[in-house]
């Protein structure tokens, strides 16, 4: 899309209620006095007739600045998190409340629990007339005000994860014999369960690295999360939570399942710029055509194979197979 597009999109969006969708890469290129009052945009990208939002919020213009709405709306009935909904949207009310009392820069304008969702809904006064900027600012507060619920809900999800290793006996093994298990595995059961187990105890190892468990949704199913607090140059700047999934099939694993995985890492409200795709006998060429057609995305995908697993089992040093794979898939 080009800026004359959403200049004219913008325009003509004056007695439309629906906000525009306007891509990052055109909004530098935007001036405050192309937007009309009274139209509201949104910043992301249209992909296989999906919109994709960088945000989930919207800005407009309030006299010679620009304001954003964030918005939180979810229902019961899809909410998955360790930590309950309730919990959740409460604490980040009372951070927003906190906020407006003491730094006046945000506005609780929406509050509603019927039972079946709770709706948030709050302001940001960016105090920016350059939509690029307003934006940033928008979305750098709004991680802040958010940031207290992510890092109850990881460590809820840190704590069940810990008693569900030690109801199921998971590190009572060896990783030698893990890879064994892994490699003899006859049921569907066995063989997914050995090899999330020597993920998730190889991924512990990384200094930083804290595996918090699997996430089930009825849409959905995540072996691995990870909450990555590494030093490590490569792994420091991705994001704080980090995905993996595991795939111990007699097949190779293929372009399909490569995609579902990144669909995964995005609807994590953007929180996840890096996942780790296990498979243990190895990938078809077409994930690696698939990677190269999306290598321009901020999400990442780092393909690992069994014969890359078994190496940092038999040096001792996963970290090391981990970064070597990163390399590889980032200058692919």
């Amino acid at each position: 899309m080009k800026v004359e597009d959403v200049r004219k999109l913008l325009a003509e969006a004056v007695d439309d209620e629906e906000p525009v969708v306007i891509p990052t890469s055109v909004l530098a290129k935007l001036k405050l006095d192309e937007i009309p009052e009274g139209v509201s945009f949104q910043i992301g990208t249209l992909k296989d007739h999906i919109v994709h939002l960088d945000w989930e919020g919207r800005l407009y213009r309030r006299g010679a600045i620009l304001e954003a709405e964030a918005e939180h709306i979810w229902t019961r009935k899809y909410w998955y998190a360790p930590l309950g909904l309730e919990q959740y949207m409460d604490l980040v009310r009372r951070a927003v409340e906190t906020r407006q009392r003491l730094r006046k820069d945000v506005e609780l304008s929406h509050w509603d629990d019927d039972g079946a969702y709770i709706q948030l809904l709050y302001i940001i006064k960016t105090g920016e007339a350059n939509p690029a900027k307003a934006f940033e600012v928008a979305r750098k507060i709004s991680n802040e005000l958010e940031q207290a619920a992510n890092r109850a809900a990881d460590e809820v999800g840190k704590r069940i994860a810990e008693v569900a290793s030690r109801l199921s006996g998971w590190g009572s093994e060896p990783l030698d014999a893990l890879v064994e298990k892994v490699d003899t595995a006859t049921t569907t059961d066995d063989k997914g369960r050995s090899l999330e187990e020597l993920a998730s105890r190889l991924f512990e190892q990384v200094p930083g690295f804290s595996v918090t468990g699997r996430l089930r949704t009825e849409s959905e199913e995540i072996d691995i999360s990870i909450l990555n607090d590494s030093t490590e140059p490569r792994l420091r700047r991705e994001s704080a939570l980090l995905l993996a999934e595991c795939k111990n099939w007699n097949a190779k694993c293929g372009k399909d399942e490569f995609v579902i995985f990144r669909e995964k890492l995005e609807n994590r409200n953007r929180r996840n710029s890096l996942g780790f795709l296990i498979s243990w006998n190895g990938f078809t060429s077409t994930v690696t055509k698939e990677m190269l057609r999306g290598s321009r995305e901020e999400t990442l995908i780092v393909p690992i194979t069994g014969e890359e697993i078994r190496t940092a089992v038999r040096n001792g040093d996963f970290l090391e197979e981990l970064v070597a794979c990163w390399d590889r898939a980032v200058t692919l």
